[in-house]
């Protein structure tokens, strides 16, 4: 079977996933209003949010200390050159360039950037122009790609559209 075909299925049965949880919870919170348990969820959310946030935010730290070592600190070019995708993008539609860390990264012509997922949700790392789209990559996952053409190439994931980085090959 086609691995595109896969790939748009898992993401339709992860998005009717989305929406459902979505709608459930709605429902939970106009049936209960603010009660306890709502307000400890709600708390509770946000917690993880603010937590995936300052780890993002030490990994790009961590990233731009480990010049030379194979990660990429958005300066220099390298021939090799890893990007996580942080814990907890999966719900953190604010994560913004904190989802891929680096977000942005230079690699020479003939480089290879290798994604690495972190998180415990599936993501994919696409290029819109075609260019590469590792499927789905679940928890634990990798995906490498060469660069053998100089250009700039955008990418995000197709299931959270909001995690977006920039790979740039010189």
């Amino acid at each position: 079977m086609n691995t595109k075909l896969l790939a748009s299925i898992a993401i339709f049965a992860l998005l009717a996933g989305v929406i459902s949880t979505s709608v459930m919870q709605s429902a939970y919170a106009a049936d209960y209003g603010t009660s306890d348990k709502a307000a400890d969820a709600k708390k509770l959310a946000d917690k993880k949010a603010a937590d995936a946030k300052k780890l993002a935010d030490k990994k790009a730290a961590d990233a731009k200390k480990d010049s030379g070592t194979g990660k990429a600190t958005g300066k220099a070019a390298s021939d090799m050159v890893t990007v996580e995708m942080a814990k907890g993008t999966a719900t953190n539609t604010e994560c913004g360039d904190k989802c891929f860390v680096p977000n942005k990264v230079q690699v020479k012509v003939g480089g290879t950037v290798t994604w690495k997922n972190v998180d415990t949700a599936a993501h994919t790392v696409t290029d819109p122009n075609g260019a590469f789209d590792s499927g789905m990559l679940m928890a634990k996952g990798s995906f490498k790609h060469k660069f053998d053409t100089a250009g700039t190439y955008d990418y995000l994931c197709i299931v959270h559209p909001w995690m977006k980085g920039t790979v740039t090959a010189s």
